[in-house]
């Protein structure tokens, strides 16, 4: 019977389980992620009783089931850290600049995606905020959260939430906001019920169809998984996703210095938006 100890991965096993991950989701794992792998998989390998990623490679690729295990592999090894009013700034810019002058301008509807959304935590702040600057019964809003991670997405509907998800929420909008309930925190119905969300992968053109054209994407400590080619095509489909004029808000750490020239930078103080214009 195998045990739960660690399942060692091979260099060539690494490389073909790596080139796997990244054609399906974009992420990149260099060989120094090696212990990474073999951390959030084992445990996946021993309840499979598997004894080495080789017969794992071969069950993903050959037998009929490893498209669904495939898909339960990203979800192991995909990132999902995340916490309410992250890097806030940006959301208070879109909701008491950007969204009053594109009001002002005639707009009366607009559609806000949270691209690889893990838990939900980024959408529903996005809800928070713009309920809590009164635009619900100004003009129609869509917040969209996206996540490749099937799991996640389930966690993200379920709205509960363990307090490690509010460093540094002020104790007024978490009372707002939310139901205790021992150690969990549920989310209001209220701002529940303004956020949707939709599992796909974001390298995928099929995901876009879905959602369709959109005024603000948030996308932010992503791009930083990502080589510079994935990064380049996921640029490229949020540019083709969003309206004109539409913004796009990335990781304080991320940028678009050598992966596009089709967005214009504006730093607001607090941090940065990257704008398609008209032509």
């Amino acid at each position: 019977m195998i045990n739960s100890n660690t399942v060692k991965i091979k260099d060539d096993e690494f490389a073909e389980l790596s080139d796997l991950i990244y054609k399906h989701s974009g992420i990149t794992f260099t060989i120094n992620k090696k212990y990474l792998l073999e951390n959030r998989l084992s445990r996946r390998l021993n309840e499979l009783n598997f004894n080495s990623f080789k017969d794992y490679l071969y069950f993903l690729k050959y037998d009929f089931k490893g498209k669904s295990e495939l898909n339960m592999m990203i979800n192991l090894v995909t990132i999902n850290e995340t916490y309410f009013l992250r890097e806030k700034g940006q959301i208070e810019y879109m909701v008491n600049v950007l969204i009053p002058q594109m009001m002002k301008a005639g707009k009366k509807s607009f559609k806000i995606i949270s691209a690889a959304c893990s838990t939900g935590e980024e959408p529903y702040s996005v809800a928070i905020m713009l309920n809590e600057a009164g635009l619900f019964s100004k003009a129609r809003f869509d917040i969209l959260g996206v996540d490749i991670n099937y799991n996640v997405v389930e966690t993200a509907k379920k709205g509960q939430y363990r307090t490690v998800s509010f460093r540094g929420v002020p104790s007024s909008i978490q009372n707002k906001y939310f139901k205790k309930d021992g150690f969990v925190y549920e989310i209001s119905r209220e701002i529940k019920s303004r956020v949707r969300f939709l599992q796909g992968n974001l390298m995928e053109s099929s995901l876009y169809s879905k959602v369709g054209k959109v005024d603000f994407i948030f996308c932010r400590n992503v791009l930083i998984y990502f080589d510079v080619d994935a990064k380049k095509r996921v640029i490229d489909n949020f540019y083709r996703l969003l309206n004109t004029p539409g913004y796009l808000f990335l990781g304080h750490s991320e940028t678009l210095s050598k992966i596009s020239t089709s967005f214009k930078m504006n730093n607001f103080g607090r941090g940065i938006v990257y704008i398609k214009e008209g032509l």
